[in-house]
This record gives structure tokens, sequence and C-alpha cells, in this order.
């Protein structure tokens, strides 16, 4: 069924997303201000901004192209979602600065920033925007649960087997992640299924673990363009200490990790959820 454009937009409902996903990335910028020393700080916080900064700008993205371009070809939805995610790219570029602002390749980080808010609004240019949207907002709470984890950690660790040894610390530390990235996978999936359901379209099943899926993709998307925009400020830091550049390249696998156990725990919930609502031929 073709969605008409006031249905596909949804505007209550894609407003509040968007409102939550800039809440979300004032308080990844928040935390992050004042506790950037130095590069190696600065290339380990780097992705930690440019997740809920894609998410923030797919979700202005969707304000941008349902109000704008809601069944105008795919490159003006592109040059809509574009205009979306800008302002977005922006802001989260000035945070970055507020806190990152006098070590070496503070231009790249800060190009990094502003041109992942381009590209998250370029997301919002697929069909249906209804599972962009969706997808927005399960991404935000995948991220709230991540921030909760970061601000409990040491409490959290403890609980998770930590008996103040290196050892300890480190499967301690394993677990947690790991347990973190299943319930966010699996919160976003949920979350992702209920938002589409209440919009009351006719939608393909696959649009369910396509925007279950989302935060995942995202998640991985902040992963590759940190690592290609860090790459100047990776060098810096190799220049100062190997061992801290050692400590920043075993990052990207557990990104990675923790984006692809997003996006399959995501997509799977959402389409065991959506496939107990099918009926049986």
């Amino acid at each position: 069924m073709t969605e008409k454009p006031v249905e596909t937009w949804r505007p209550v409902r894609a407003v509040f997303v968007a409102g939550f996903a800039l809440v979300l990335l004032f308080l990844t910028l928040f935390s992050a201000y004042g506790h950037v020393p130095g590069p190696a700080v600065a290339a380990l916080v780097l992705p930690g901004i440019l997740t809920p900064t894609l998410i923030a700008a797919a979700a202005l993205g969707v304000l941008s192209v349902g109000r704008f371009a809601p069944e105008a070809k795919i490159q003006k939805r592109l040059l809509y979602g574009m205009i979306g995610g800008l302002p977005i790219g922006l802001l989260a570029m000035g945070g970055m600065l507020a806190a990152y602002h006098s070590g070496p390749s503070v231009t790249y980080v800060a190009v990094t920033v502003a041109v992942a808010g381009l590209l998250g609004g370029l997301v919002a240019a697929a069909q249906p925007i209804s599972t962009i949207a969706a997808g927005a907002a399960a991404g935000v709470v995948a991220s709230a649960i991540g921030l909760l984890v970061a601000y409990f950690q040491n409490d959290l660790v403890n609980l998770f087997g930590n008996q103040e040894t290196v050892g300890s610390m480190a499967d301690a530390s394993y677990r947690l992640q790991l347990t973190s990235s299943i319930v966010s996978g699996i919160a976003a999936g949920a979350l992702a299924f209920g938002y589409l359901r209440r919009t009351g379209l006719a939608l393909p099943w696959p649009a369910y673990p396509l925007a279950g899926g989302i935060p995942g993709l995202l998640t991985l998307g902040a992963a590759l363009i940190g690592w290609i925009g860090g790459l100047p400020l990776s060098h810096a830091v190799a220049k100062e200490s190997e061992f801290d550049a050692a400590i920043i390249a075993n990052r990207l696998p557990e990104q990675v990790n923790h984006g692809l156990i997003l996006l399959f725990a995501g997509a799977f919930v959402a389409m065991i959820l959506v496939g107990r609502t099918l009926k049986r031929n």
C-alpha cells in the first residue's frame, strides 16, 4: 500500500522523536565537555559523539523530508534530508570544539562531526520514511541505555564480577558490554515495532526488522566515519604514545561488535514481534 504523505510523516510523533534525539545529543556533548584533555581522549570520545549525531540528524531529516518532499523524487528527498541534518552537524561540531579545541587535528575532528550530521540527514531520504522515524526512536533508546551504563559503569562492573584484579576487571567489562549491547538491541527492536504499529500504516513486514536494525546500522556508520575522520588524530596520538595508539586501535573492533549485536538483535526482535501479528494463510 502506498503511504499518504501526512500518514507517512505523522508530525507529532516525528517531532517527539526529534526532541528526544536532541536531548540525547545535548547530554552526550555535555558529558564530553571538560573531559577531553588531549588527542587520545578525543579519539576515544569521537565515536560516542558521532552515534547520537547520526540519530538526531536522521530524526531532523525525517521532519524536513516529510514537510517539504514527502512524495518527491530521490534527489529532492536527499537534498531536504541533508538540509535537516545540517544544523545537527553544526551543533555537534560546536559541542565537540568546546570539548576539544586546542590539540592536534582539531579541524579534522570538527569536519568529521559536521559531515556525520549531513550523512545522518541523508538517511531520511529512504522510504518508507516512517521506518526511519521508528529507527531513530529506537536509536534514542539504545543510546540512552548506553549513557546509563557508562554513568553507572563502576558499579555495574563490580556487579558483573570485578574482583579488583586485571583479569577479573577485563572479564567483567566484557560481560557488561555484551549484556548492554544485547539489552539495547532488544529494547530497540521492541520500540521500533511498537512505533510502527501505532502509526496504523499497512507496511510490508520487512519494514519492521529494518527499523529495528537502524540503530545498529547507525552505530556501525559512526564507527566507520570515526575511523576515517579520526585517522589524523590517531597518527597524532601515535607520535606521543604507542600505548595510547594501541588502545584506540583496539576500540574499533569493540565498536563494530556492539553495532553488529545492535543490528541483529534489533532486527530479530522486531521481526519476531511482527511475525506474531501476521495472519496465517
